[in-house]
């Protein structure tokens, strides 16, 4: 991390607009605490020690320091300085060239979302360090370099990758044996092995571990993607819908399930459409489908755009999201999976999406449920608003009790009814 944070502050400063740029690094702990220790080695590596205990081996390179505000000015022009999470807005800046995260796993939301921004004016370079834990902004940067993503690139560093670290002790006799030094066989490291398997996976193996606050489990999500889409409605199905809708950054998903066979049938999933275009085109599909009813978040906006969906002929039927009612249709949802009642198509991006949602407390006690940051999480709530309205519709796909409610006896009974008052017999 050190000499990244020198290689990027060394760089030649560029004429802009008639005024010279120089390089800003900035080097950021996720709190206050991990800032200092963060910064710590990239001090040292600039300003000696006053005492002339230490001799800073880049001296050559230093111009001045503020060792309060924690800031290195080099004699290239550059400067490197420290910032903590716990001030999201102080990571504002004008033209960072470059922004090295460490402990990126425990960066704040907050945080990201002001020093991202920061690196778009220069196209800086930002290099997140972190462990391999939790489903979070890191992790999805992260996701981006292992798919390919232009302008993104991620990879994982056991810490076996260290030269005096091995795996077992049989390893550390037998390389001692050729180089005479002393090696550390992490099967008998005390900090190694109080950790539990998830967690030596996590931090020592760099190995994400999928289950990390999930609600749809691997196991069961793989058990219900049996299905395929289908390309038309069947003359003996009852369809019903889920529908999520978005407008720019998010998607619309608007999912048809049949309420007789649990399956999820046709879906379609499009983004930066304006409602006025939309509602037509879920109106075609309702129609195509003879969809009786769909469940739609007419949360905030949602409520304006479910009356411009009816207009169009969709039957609508409002679910407002709070954090009580979407818990009632995640956990609807996670029970009709688990007891096999819901058969989904074997979709990619269904998949993902199913398996990153995760549930997180907040400081109030309450539960949230959502994507992890950088993710969506449009056809998890389709699917659940879907499942939901199939559950309590599926009373229409039993077959009716042909007994009549009343059974008229045959044999004659000498019972009759009294004469009413004033009324002769």
């Amino acid at each position: 991390m050190q000499m990244e944070a020198v290689r990027e502050a060394t760089r030649p400063s560029k004429m802009i607009l008639g005024k010279m740029q120089h390089p800003l690094v900035y080097v950021v702990g996720p709190t206050h605490e991990l800032a200092e220790r963060i910064w710590s080695p990239v001090w040292d590596m600039f300003v000696s020690d006053d005492r002339g205990e230490h001799l800073a081996p880049l001296a050559f390179l230093h111009a001045r320091h503020d060792k309060t505000r924690g800031m290195i000015w080099l004699t290239t022009g550059g400067v490197i300085q420290r910032k903590s999470g716990d001030d999201p807005k102080s990571l504002q800046g004008d033209r960072v060239t470059a922004a090295i995260p460490d402990e990126a796993h425990s960066m704040p939301e907050e945080a990201w979302k002001y020093l991202l921004p920061s690196l778009m004016d220069s196209g800086g370079r930002l290099l997140a360090i972190g462990v391999a834990m939790g489903k979070n902004r890191f992790r999805s940067m992260w996701d981006m370099g292992q798919e390919g993503i232009e302008g993104y690139s991620s990879c994982s560093v056991p810490s076996t990758a260290h030269p005096l670290i091995v795996e077992t002790v049989e390893e550390t006799h037998a390389l001692k044996e050729s180089t005479g030094l002393d090696y550390i066989p992490l099967e008998t490291d005390p900090a190694y092995v109080a950790l539990s398997e998830r967690e030596q996976k996590q931090m020592y193996w760099a190995e994400w571990q999928e289950s990390d606050g999930s609600i749809f489990p691997k196991p069961v999500i793989d058990a219900c993607m049996t299905g395929r889409w289908q390309e038309s409605a069947g003359s003996d199905g009852i369809y019903v819908a889920g529908l999520d809708v978005a407008k720019s950054q998010d998607w619309t998903v608007l999912l048809v399930g049949n309420v007789k066979t649990g399956e999820v049938v046709y879906g379609e999933r499009f983004q930066g459409i304006e409602y006025l275009t939309q509602a037509p085109r879920v109106a075609r599909i309702c129609r195509d489908w003879n969809v009786r009813s769909v469940n739609m978040d007419s949360t905030g906006v949602g409520a304006a755009v479910a009356e411009i969906m009816r207009s169009e002929g969709v039957p609508i039927s409002d679910f407002v999201f709070t954090n009580k009612s979407k818990a009632e249709i995640v956990n609807v949802t996670v029970r009709e999976m688990e007891r096999k009642n819901v058969i989904l198509p074997n979709d990619d991006t269904m998949r993902l999406e199913l398996e990153r949602f995760e549930h997180k407390p907040t400081p109030s006690g309450t539960v949230t449920y959502s994507a992890p940051p950088g993710y969506h999480d449009d056809y998890v709530d389709a699917l659940c608003l879907l499942v939901s309205k199939m559950y309590r519709n599926r009373g229409m796909t039993r077959n009716p009790n042909r007994t009549p409610y009343v059974q008229w006896g045959k044999k004659k009974s000498n019972a009759h009814m009294p004469a009413l008052p004033g009324v002769a017999a």
